[in-house]
């Protein structure tokens, strides 16, 4: 067994359960004149429906890596880590991209709140799961390529068992 797979693996699939279930927690918060608004990754991102399937391939890779446990740096490890690393870049692709252009005019129309001026000077803030799932995604690519890359001392073993 390689422990450091299954680690890794491990990882992978919780880096890949936070990207789902992340986008359904409140992602924006904005001081309206009328009140407080809340709005989930959902609600006022428009595009967040993405990072749950991004989410569900990353965890299904890492299941595969924690039950297969691939040594790090053979051809399954790369396909694998490599899997891993696009699907990571995507989800900090996308999660930055939520986070950093909240669209609030869409936060001020679902914010349940109807007579909710849209001029004014109000700033819509992203709240703490915006900033973990987007840590999530490059902790999961960080574990990719740590897939791609086996350490100095795996390779010694393999050129010692194939002399």
């Amino acid at each position: 067994m390689n422990s450091r797979s299954r680690s890794l693996g491990i990882a992978v699939l919780a880096c890949g359960v936070l990207m789902a279930v992340l986008p359904a927690l409140p992602w924006f918060g904005a001081d309206l004149p009328t009140g407080r608004a809340d709005l989930t990754g959902y609600g006022a991102g428009g595009v967040a429906w993405i990072l749950p399937v991004i989410g569900a391939v990353l965890a299904t890779a890492g299941i595969l890596v924690a039950w297969w446990t691939p040594q790090a740096g053979t051809r399954p490890a790369r396909l694998l880590g490599g899997a891993v690393v696009l699907m990571a870049a995507l989800g900090v692709a996308w999660s930055a991209i939520i986070a950093f252009v909240p669209r609030i005019n869409v936060v001020a129309a679902r914010a349940g709140m109807p007579d909710a001026p849209l001029a004014g000077d109000w700033a819509v803030s992203a709240l703490a799961p915006a900033w973990i799932c987007m840590a999530a995604a490059a902790l999961a690519g960080m574990a990719g390529i740590l897939l791609l890359t086996p350490r100095p001392e795996d390779l010694a073993r393999q050129d010692a068992a194939e002399d």
